[in-house]
Formats: structure tokens, sequence, C-alpha cells
């Protein structure tokens, strides 16, 4: 009888695997090679939201009102630097749901428009722009924040594999490893918003669509991810958060040439590839239109925003990152010990510390050897290294070589800063491993070999170099002792394993061995990132508390205006959760008239007219604010003054308030916090 394990053997499984992988006859991917993998990702999406999982920190202040375990904390600890998560988006969201979407929320005095900041659902068109947005209208609250948590980053999972085997056909795994591996990017998991994912998701959307759109005869295909393109730049461009889009674009676009002129495929004439390109053309026309229309519909908010003292219409001078950003931005290997170190010595905070792992930036030496061999064969090089190359050479410009600011005003290059540039070399190292992969594969397939040892080596000393240049910055600026002081024996021994792995991949994309390169990312991403945020079964939903259904029974009976005393967050996130009008929370574009009732002279202007959150201490007189932080304004309430008298009617509080202008209506104990409601006397 024959045995019927004998017929699994290494040549037959290679044999089938070919096979199954076999590209189309115009080079790109077969349907397997695209559906099964993606039909995978969305099945996990759809788990993932069926189960309302997130990875809010929301949880932040379950032990503020509660004092048992939060059971909706699955794994890990919510994370107090995440504010722009749990307190900021996170309160607005839930302040919409209980206000049923409106596209003006009326919790600060004279409203907010809501389609502009925060990313909020609304009942307005260009929610339509957001999907990550629509469960609001479907679904109970855990599911829709699970889907507004988990699309954006699949959709870079997605993007980065379609680019992936776009390129490298016959490796699917690699695309995989690669994607997954880049969506767990230390970057993105710190920044863990929409405005961070989405830029990235769409650079590389677009430069598979425009492989497909020159390779393919084929409309079909060009112009159904056309559409998805013009989507996707919808919904980045809805994000207005400029300075992670421009790096992005920089990118894209120089591929995009580099592309074009490469002649792909080699039997067309250039005039017949950019005729190739027009339905990404058309996605592009058909995405400004739409945001013409959006921008000019709230152009009033677009101005307020603009028009602050912070952020303001910031621009960035070229040259000003030196060695400190250079630290920062190949630090990657330090990420899994950012929470010990709390970002320092490079950053204020574990967000701003946060990098990529670069392994396409040291690919640069088989680039260069590539384009030498092809130089001394053909007479010509590629112009899709070229471009890469100079993207990746006019970010390095930006970050440490001053005096070209005119230039960089014409690129819109200020308008992102030394810091959020990082995104762009994310993508770039990205795109520079599967090019070079490719590349590669194709010199294996025409019996040129893959790239010599020294090569391999050269770009492997490379990496191991950034990572003892990292070191050396360290050593100046605290010392390695100081560094090292209270690290578990444990993390230096994953701190030496991540290094190592890193400059492994290196050497392994250099040589061609572009599946193990990728594995190895992959698992140190992972390492890196895995606790950054928990995983959560949807958010902390404060109107289920005693003192927020308190504050709306009060409010529904006579309703007013509410100032919330902080020595938290509580208060704030309590009042703007609960849909009441309130004075604390976080602003974009100042509401005008709530400015008018707290400083009718504009006196203060400089300190409140900026954006960010808005909170209140105890004092005397009328509010007087000041800015702990560029993006706070903190203001102080006296219930005798006649801003108060005049304007506020309740005041929550976790602190007593002993004056003769409030009666205390309600004391709640909330867990450990007790919480207190006053009626101002007027």
């Amino acid at each position: 009888m024959t045995n019927p394990l004998a017929t699994w053997s290494w040549p037959s499984l290679s044999a089938g695997y070919a096979r199954w992988t076999a590209p189309r006859p115009d080079g790109l991917p077969n349907r397997r090679v695209i559906g099964w993998p993606l039909a995978l990702l969305a099945a996990v999406l759809v788990a993932f939201v069926a189960l309302g999982l997130t990875g809010s920190s929301t949880g932040i202040v379950h032990s503020l009102i509660s004092e048992g375990d939060d059971p909706a904390l699955i794994v890990g600890e919510p994370e107090p630097v995440r504010s722009d998560e749990w307190l900021v988006q996170t309160s607005w969201v839930i302040s919409q749901v209980e206000q049923e979407l409106p596209a003006r929320n009326e919790t600060f005095p004279g409203g907010m428009d809501a389609t502009v900041q925060n990313d909020l659902p609304t009942t307005d068109w260009s929610t339509a722009l957001r999907p990550h947005l629509w469960g609001f209208f479907f679904f109970p609250l855990d599911q829709a924040m699970a889907l507004k948590w988990w699309l954006p980053g699949f959709a870079i999972i997605a993007a980065g594999y379609l680019l992936s085997v776009v390129l490298m056909p016959r490796r699917p795994i690699a695309g995989a490893a690669l994607s997954v591996g880049f969506f767990f990017a230390p970057f993105f998991q710190w920044w863990y918003l929409s405005t961070t994912l989405y830029p990235a998701a769409w650079a590389l959307l677009v430069m598979a669509t425009a492989v497909w759109c020159l390779r393919s005869a084929r409309r079909r295909g060009a112009w159904i991810l056309s559409g998805l393109t013009a989507w996707l730049t919808a919904a980045m461009a809805v994000g207005v958060y400029v300075p992670f889009i421009v790096p992005v674009v920089l990118v894209s676009a120089s591929f995009v040439v580099g592309v074009v002129l490469q002649r792909v495929p080699p039997a067309l004439p250039f005039a017949r590839r950019v005729v190739r390109l027009l339905p990404l053309l058309a996605a592009g026309a058909a995405a400004a239109l739409v945001m013409v229309g959006w921008l000019i519909t709230r152009w009033s908010t677009i101005q307020g925003f603009t028009s602050t003292v912070y952020p303001g219409e910031r621009l960035q001078e070229v040259g000003q990152g030196g060695w400190r950003e250079l630290g920062q931005l190949f630090g990657a290997f330090l990420s899994f010990d950012l929470d010990r170190t709390q970002g320092r010595p490079f950053a204020m905070n574990m967000s701003e510390a946060s990098t990529f792992f670069l392994p396409g930036l040291f690919l640069i030496v088989v680039v260069v050897w590539i384009l030498v061999i092809r130089w001394r064969e053909v007479r010509r090089v590629d112009p899709l290294f070229v471009a890469l190359l100079s993207a990746g050479a006019v970010m390095f410009a930006f970050l440490v070589i001053p005096g070209w600011d005119a230039v960089a005003h014409v690129l819109m290059l200020d308008r992102t800063t030394s810091a959020r540039m990082r995104i762009g070399f994310g993508v770039l190292s990205f795109v520079l491993v599967v090019v070079v992969g490719r590349a590669v594969d194709d010199r294996v397939r025409d019996g040129a070999g893959r790239p010599p040892w020294w090569v391999s080596a050269c770009a492997a000393v490379l990496a191991a170099g950034s990572i003892a240049m990292v070191a050396w910055r360290i050593r100046q600026m605290t010392g390695i002792q100081g560094y090292l002081a209270g690290i578990e024996p444990r993390a230096t021994v994953v701190l030496v394993i991540v290094a190592v792995l890193f400059v492994a991949s290196v050497g392994l994309f250099a040589r061609g061995r572009t599946t193990g390169g990728a594995i190895a990312v992959l698992v140190v991403s992972v390492v890196s990132t895995v606790g950054v945020n928990p995983l959560y079964r949807g958010v902390l939903d404060l109107r289920e508390t005693k003192t927020v259904q308190a504050v709306q029974t009060i409010d529904e009976e006579e309703p007013g205006t509410w100032v919330g005393i902080t020595s938290t967050s509580l208060p704030t996130m309590m009042l703007v959760e609960s849909g009441v009008t309130a004075l604390n929370g976080f602003q974009g574009a100042p509401s005008l008239e709530m400015w008018a009732q707290i400083d009718p002279t504009g006196a203060s202007e400089e300190y409140w007219n900026r954006l960010g959150m808005v909170s209140w201490v105890l004092g005397e007189g009328d509010p007087a604010p000041r800015n702990p932080y560029p993006d706070q304004v903190q203001m102080t309430f006296d219930p005798c003054a006649s801003f108060a008298q005049e304007n506020v009617t309740w005041v929550l509080s976790e602190v007593p308030i002993e004056s003769a202008c409030v009666t205390l209506a309600e004391e709640i104990l909330e867990g450990p916090t007790t919480m207190r409601i006053y009626q101002v006397a007027g």
C-alpha cells in the first residue's frame, strides 16, 4: 500500500506553491493570491467588530469610578499618554451618540463643528467619506467603536499586502508578514488614530494602483482600485492632519513618477503609459472635487482653526532635526522599553519617541549596486530607484540641512515637522524592501544571481551602525548607565535579541531572502509593541455612572450651563459624554460665543485661542486662564464672580467648594471618588 504521506515531499509542496502563486500573464498576482489573504483579513475584522474588541485606553479612568477590577479589560494596561484617544476622541464620540450624531455638537455654548475635528460620526454627508464611522448608524456603541478602531489599521495591512504582491506576486507570505509587521510599527501603535493610519494606507494603495494601471491591459481592476483610492484620498483628507499627509505624498508621488518612467510594460511608449494611468488620475481629480466641496461648506471652521495662536498656521524650518532627531528616527530597537523610559532621552513621552523599524533605508547599498550593474550592462539607470532615493534624500535634508526653506515651502514640507516626517521614512522603508525584493527576484529568474555577500554584509553593517549611533547619542545625553538604570535582566536580553534580529533582517533582505527578512521584522515589531494598547471590550461609557445619570436628570429638570472643577480628567469627560451644555472639553476652532461669555474684552485671547483641552480649577475673581502646556487651557472659577453668576448654573466638582455662592444639590459616591453637584446661587 502506498503511504499517502510520501506524496508530501518538499519538491511537491514547492511545486504546488509555485502553481498556486503563479502570476497572470501580465505579471500581476492571480485572484487566489489577492483574494484569500484579504478575505481572511476581512473575516478577522468582522470577528473583532462582532466581539466589540478595541485597543481603547478609556479604562484609564475605571479606577476613579470603581474599586474593583475593570471587567472590560481583557489583557494589557491602558496608556495615560494615549489621551488623544481616551480623553479627546472617545469622549466626543460618546457625546455625539448622546446628541444623536449632529453635524454641530452643542456641548460648548455656540456649538462645535463636529464634521472637521476629532474624527466624529455625524449625519452630515461627509461621514460617507469615513467608512470607519459607519457603524454608529447601525451597531451598538461597543461594536461601532470596534469598527472605528480596527478599520484604519486593517486598511494599512490590506494596502501593504496589495502593494507587496503586485510587485512580488510569488511572495504572498512575505507580503503578509511585511504588512502585518508594518501595522505593528511602534509609530502606529503609539499614535493609533485614523489621522495617522489613513495617510500611510493611502500611500501604499496609490502605489499599488499605479503599478496595476500600468501593467494591466484590462481596465476593470484598474478602475476598481482607483475608485478605492479616491475614497481613501477623501478619508485621509477630511482628517485634516497635514503633518502626516505631506511626507507620504512625497514618497508616493516619487514612486509613481519613477514607475511611469520605468517602462512597465516595456513595449509601451511613454504616452501610452500615461494613458494607462487615467483611472488613477481621474480618481485624484474626483477626490479633489469632493474635498473642495467639503472645504467650502466648512470654511469658517477651517479659518477658525488656522487662526489660532496654537497651532495656527505653523511652519517648520528645515534642518532643525540634527543628531537628536536621527537618534529618535533609528531608535526602534528600544521601542519595547518605552513604557519604562517614558520616551527619554529623545522625547518628552512615548508617542513622541516612537518610530519605525527601517530595514529598507539600509538597502541603499543594494540599490546603488543594482544601479551600477544596470549602468554597466545596458547604460541605463532604473528611474524608480532614483525617484525613491531622491525622496529619501529630500526627507533627510529636511531633518539636517538648513537654508532651503523657500524650496521646502513650495513643496509644502514646512507644513510637517521633524518628528512627523518619520511616517514618510516608514513608508519609504516599506517600499524599498518590496522594490529591492522584486529586483533581486528578477535577477535570480534571469540567471544573474543574487547580490554578492559583501553587499549584504555592508547593508547589515549600516544597520548595526545606526544602532551604535543611537547608543552613542544616549551616552552623550544621559549616559548608558543612566539609561539602563532599573532595566530588568530579561529586558536587556530582549533588547539584544531585537537588535540582532533587526540587523539580520537587513542582511536577509539585501541577499534577496525577502520572506525570512519579513518574518524577522514581523517578530521584532510585535515584540516591541504588543503591549502598547490594551485589548478592551468596547469603551468605558461614563453615561452608565451614577454621576452622569444625575447630571442628565438635573439638567432635564432645570437646563443650564455646567462647569467641571477638575483635579483629574473625570469631570470633563463626564460632562462631555452626558450631552449637557458645558464649558469643559477639547476644542478645535474655539467657540466665539463661549469665549465672549468668559472673556468679553478679548484681553486673554492669547491663552484661549488655541486647539486644546479646556478645564477649570477653583480660583478668585473672573476667569484667569493659563497654559500648562501649549494644548491646554486651564481656567479659574469663582462662583461669586460676575461671570459665574451670569453664565453658569451648575458645577460638577471632585473637590468640595466652600462658598456662599453655591448650594450643594447632590453628593454622589462613585467608587473611591466623591462627586458633588452644586447650583450657582444667583
